[in-house]
């Protein structure tokens, strides 16, 4: 028998922790975006308004990532959503978790944010970096697709399993309780 109110707390958390990463992006690329117009249109030979984005992306990639695989200590040994739904990451034995079990559970659905830090950072080389961004486009696209169908996986896993212990939580030998 599953435990269905911890299920649906898991699934709440997980929405407002996708919700964070979604705003992450969004306030990266503004920014980005604002810092860009402005020192282009400042002066027209600048780098600077080339650049700028960039760096401002590379950053955005670099936190997304970040959130990605330490989430869950992010409030208190646990992902804010889970703070706001009043559960948490422990190991098998109870204790909190370290950012080595964090980033373990959590990696595999960083793949799409990792390509995006390997584009990003390619996307500070002049030329030639954005010849191979242009080219790992795709690799980039089925590493987000990899990551979105590892979500429905475990999912899945956690509805499915009497436990509700994820793939994750089985390679970093961790369980979320109340």
């Amino acid at each position: 028998m599953t435990d269905r109110e911890l299920q649906q707390r898991r699934f709440i958390a997980a929405g407002i922790d996708i919700a964070i990463l979604i705003a992450i992006g969004i306030v990266f690329g503004i920014v980005g975006a604002i810092l860009g117009f402005v020192f282009s249109s400042a002066s027209s030979s600048s780098m600077v308004g080339v650049y700028l984005p960039r760096v401002i992306n590379f950053l955005g990639s670099l936190v997304s990532l970040g959130y990605v695989l330490g989430r869950d200590l992010v409030a208190g040994n646990r992902s804010l959503g889970k703070q706001v739904q009043n559960i948490r990451v422990v190991t098998a034995g109870v204790a909190p978790i370290g950012f080595m079990e964090s980033a373990k559970r959590n990696g595999i659905f960083a793949i799409g944010f990792v390509l995006g830090v390997v584009s990003s950072t390619l996307g500070l080389v002049p030329c030639l970096g954005d010849i191979v961004r242009c080219l790992l486009l795709p690799v980039l696209i089925l590493g987000m697709l990899i990551a979105l169908a590892a979500a429905i996986f475990e999912l899945i896993q956690i509805s499915q399993k009497p436990d509700g212990v994820r793939y994750g939580d089985q390679l970093a030998g961790t369980r979320v309780v109340r």
